[in-house]
């Protein structure tokens, strides 16, 4: 599988680790089992580390991507943080994108730095 999910209890986040190349459905898979992870815990959280993979998404797939965020306006406080690799081209439209969603997002280069945002008030 492309991607793993960890609930972090210590921190109160769900960590999303991608790996290799990752196609349009696997990732639908994998936000929506963060919104799972997130429905069940309680936590509103999510650090996504996107450097050891290869996403493999169209404009297209980006738009339908990100407009899929609606269930995260719910969750009081959601945050996400994305660290992503030179690689993923794509992901500059699609921050953009869930942004537009109304979705507090922000990507990073840096693990340290996407954790220290993610973690800040």
């Amino acid at each position: 599988m492309p991607h793993e999910l960890t609930i972090k209890q210590d921190k109160k986040m769900i960590h999303l680790a991608y790996s290799g190349e990752v196609v349009f459905d696997e990732r639908l898979q994998a936000r929506d089992a963060v919104f799972q992870a997130c429905d069940e815990t309680g936590f509103v959280r999510v650090l996504v580390d996107m450097r050891e993979s290869n996403i493999q998404m169209s404009e297209r797939d980006v738009i339908r991507f990100a407009t899929g965020f609606q269930q995260a306006k719910q969750m009081q406080g959601y945050r996400l943080a994305c660290v992503i690799g030179p690689h993923n081209q794509t992901e500059n439209l699609l921050e953009t994108m869930i942004t537009l969603e109304g979705i507090n997002v922000k990507y990073f280069m840096s693990y340290d730095d996407a954790f220290s945002w993610l973690v800040a008030v």
